[in-house]
């Protein structure tokens, strides 16, 4: 497929199958969110279990692709947030059908959902673009050597912002 007078191809090779992985583990680490799991003397929620595919996607997707690229990426996946909070939501407010005993177990988990995923957009929205950024400055920087030395920087500033927010976000 190819945009109207241009020969280069729309959608570069695979970028298909990255985006679909990284908003995918985005959309899994928001529903496992509600989740929460003791690990020694520290509690997590479950995504965490997921959510670091996310930003390794997004160094692969800023490494490949770019920085353009990753971004229309990022984009997609606070849209499909978006869009799983509001058929959540909805799905709530649906009347239960006769017989169905779950109403209030399936509303009392997956009623947190807007919360997190907005405590998530916010936090991943700026840490996914400083970690983008930091990446690909980076790279220009250090002219394309020492991968490690990108990877590693990026998401320490990246997860760092995110963390930043989500810790001064109100209950």
């Amino acid at each position: 497929m190819t945009v109207a007078g241009s020969s280069s191809q729309w959608w570069p090779k695979h970028l298909y199958i990255v985006a679909v992985v990284f908003v995918t583990a985005l959309l899994v680490s928001n529903l496992a969110a509600v989740k929460l799991f003791q690990f020694g003397p520290a509690t997590f929620t479950g995504g965490i279990l997921v959510f670091p595919i996310s930003y390794i996607f997004g160094d692969v997707l800023t490494e490949v692709y770019g920085y353009a690229w990753t971004r229309r990426v990022i984009y997609a996946g606070l849209f499909a947030n978006l869009f799983m909070v509001a058929v959540l939501s909805m799905t709530i407010i649906l009347p239960p059908a006769p017989g169905w005993p779950l109403q209030e177990s399936f509303a009392a988990i997956y009623a947190m959902t807007p919360r997190i995923v907005a405590a998530s957009v916010v936090g991943y929205w700026a840490g996914e673009f400083v970690n983008s950024f930091v990446l690909s400055r980076i790279k220009v920087w250090m002219g394309g050597s020492r991968l490690w030395v990108r990877t590693i920087s990026s998401t320490v500033f990246g997860q760092f912002v995110d963390t930043c927010l989500l810790s001064h976000l109100p209950e």
